[in-house]
């Protein structure tokens, strides 16, 4: 399985997802509670607050934990008692965000902004850096101005988001000495995702010395702030061996303690050495389901992960179009070795048509960003696209810039990339298929039918279309022996054409055209011809032509069916 550590930060907090360990909110009865008569802004900071607001701290609840109704009748009454209160009109907007009803609240918090409230101030950073429809007209100036206004006020998730920003240089120049600055202050009020990016970059030595120490005590405060990545970061000290001696199976315990949370990476970390054995029992079923769940969190090294799951039926069934969907989505999210997944699947024609010229970006992307795989493909892929340059067709899949007519074919040069691609991968059913058609232009042909043979059986297009070629009247002139089989021809281009093979659809309509091995008929010639033409066959266009302009059937180009109708050669 393919392993990836976290190199990077998200870009983002969410307001309020995870906070300190939270104390059960208190049931405030609007109107019949004594607290409420004698303080109705404290009853409404009961069921608003933030944890993150000073004064709030073990009381503030999640967006999650709020009873919307009840918050909303005590912060209207809590504005009308008092109207001067900065704190209430922030909650009651807190409030009507969460009830769809933004555009309502941005009257209160600019009154409380402007009193200086920092969450006031971050909530309406939030609304007007959306890029989710609301309601309000989006101002990406002003929203990063009133972030920068929140953070210095001391808001923690506010700290965390322009501490983001500065990992990432985004909408600012990189420093990642003020990130560090930034996390540890979010940590020092109350955010546990401030106090794991603390640990992380003691742990990593990013804006501050490597302290592994460090890095764990913060790991710890995470925990105990109610952010179960710290399991995950504690996890990765025991099994790295920084600052401790390396050990899975206490790795493992920690994980677990983070995968019993939910924590993504923490379940991704446990599928890893659940799927190796390490410090664990090998368990790839088990494996298989904490990647689903961290996937479906759209962690993007759960997803690539998943995708190899996936691809050669670790703990599930194989599925090659799940795999490619979920090594896309990873290398959306720059994961390096989802590059490499992605090119491998393009490079190889697994759950996709295969596309060289794809492959080799993806794998040079992943070879940019330090992935070992991709970077030892990008050559093999180089000496592969001298194959195709050489031998493909241009009707397979991403042969449109590489492949060549079989008329065009010089044997000897194309013989030596196409031996030279196999050297570099030997288990390339579609280089054998280039290496059979380079054979065939040089009438080799014994040495040409083993690799067709092996490319019909994968399912090859090309190698159907190509050995059908062969098939329909016997070839063989070097003693092969290679007799004539017309019933498997005509399967073959029929397997071939079901595919969208240009060449194949091709022969078929010449065949009911003639009414060879089939019963002559010319709408089905035709409708057969207009497949081609729209998989870029230009001999189809003239077929068309043919048929168009004459009321009986055009007689078609002379020549031995063994060449392909007509055509220059073993086709396409």
């Amino acid at each position: 399985m393919l392993r990836h550590r976290l190199t990077t930060v998200c870009l983002s907090v969410l307001l309020l997802a995870t906070g300190p360990a939270l104390a059960e909110p208190k049931v405030v009865s609007v109107g019949g509670d004594a607290t409420a008569e004698r303080d109705p802004v404290a009853a409404c900071g009961a069921l608003a607050a933030s944890p993150y607001e000073a004064g709030w701290s073990g009381r503030g609840l999640a967006d999650a934990q709020i009873f919307l109704d009840g918050a909303e009748a005590a912060c209207e009454a809590a504005v009308e008692a008092v109207p001067d209160s900065a704190e209430a009109k922030t909650w009651l907007a807190r409030v009507r965000i969460l009830t769809g009803h933004a555009t309502t609240a941005v009257p209160l918090l600019e009154a409380a902004n402007s009193a200086g409230n920092g969450f006031a101030a971050y909530l309406l950073s939030q609304l007007l850096g959306s890029t989710v429809s609301n309601g309000v007209e989006p101002d990406d100036d002003r929203a990063f101005s009133l972030l920068q206004q929140a953070s210095a006020a001391g808001f923690a998730p506010a700290e965390a988001d322009m501490a983001d920003r500065y990992t990432a240089g985004t909408g600012v120049t990189q420093d990642l000495g003020e990130a560090f600055r930034l996390y540890r202050s979010a940590s020092g009020h109350g955010l546990g995702h401030g106090a794991y990016m603390a640990g992380y970059f003691y742990q990593d030595g990013q804006g501050t010395d490597v302290d592994y120490s460090q890095a764990a005590e913060a790991f710890h405060r995470a925990i105990d702030l109610g952010d179960p990545a710290g399991w995950y970061g504690l996890g990765q000290l025991s099994e790295l061996g920084q600052g401790v001696e390396a050990d899975y199976t206490k790795a493992a315990e920690a994980y677990q303690r983070g995968a019993d949370a939910g924590e993504k990476m923490s379940e991704t970390s446990l599928a890893y050495l659940l799927g190796q054995g390490l410090g664990v029992e090998k368990n790839e079923g088990k494996a298989f389901v904490l990647l689903s769940d961290a996937a479906n969190q759209q962690y993007g090294v759960a997803q690539a992960n998943l995708a190899i799951a996936y691809l050669f039926g670790q703990g599930t069934t194989v599925d090659v179009g799940k795999a490619l969907d979920l090594g896309l989505a990873a290398n959306s999210q720059h994961v390096a070795t989802a590059a490499g997944i992605v090119g491998y699947m393009y490079a190889e024609g697994i759950g996709t048509g295969r596309d060289l010229g794809l492959a080799l970006q993806y794998f040079e992307e992943g070879a940019k960003a330090g992935d070992k795989y991709s970077t030892d493909r990008v050559a093999m892929t180089q000496v592969e696209l001298g194959c195709a340059d050489q031998a493909g067709s241009q009707y397979e899949p991403g042969g449109a810039s590489h492949g060549i007519e079989y008329s065009a074919i010089e044997p000897d040069a194309a013989i030596a990339a196409c031996e030279a691609a196999l050297a570099q991968n030997p288990s390339s059913v579609g280089d054998k298929v280039w290496l059979a058609r380079a054979y065939i232009a040089a009438e080799r042909y014994r040495d040409a039918v083993p690799l067709l043979e092996e490319g019909v059986a994968a399912g090859n297009p090309l190698a159907q279309s190509t050995y059908a070629d062969l098939l329909i009247d016997g070839s063989g002139d070097d003693g092969s022996g290679l007799a004539a089989d017309t019933a498997r021809a005509l399967q073959l281009y029929q397997s071939a054409a079901a595919q969208d093979f240009g060449p194949a659809q091709l022969a078929l309509g010449d065949l009911y055209l003639e009414g060879d091995l089939v019963t002559a008929d010319l709408s089905v010639a035709a409708e057969w011809f207009r497949k081609a033409s729209r998989n870029g066959v230009a001999d189809a266009d003239n077929r068309l032509s043919e048929l168009q302009n004459s009321a009986a059937p055009p007689v078609a180009p002379s020549g031995d069916l063994a060449v392909g109708f007509g055509r220059a050669g073993p086709a396409y």
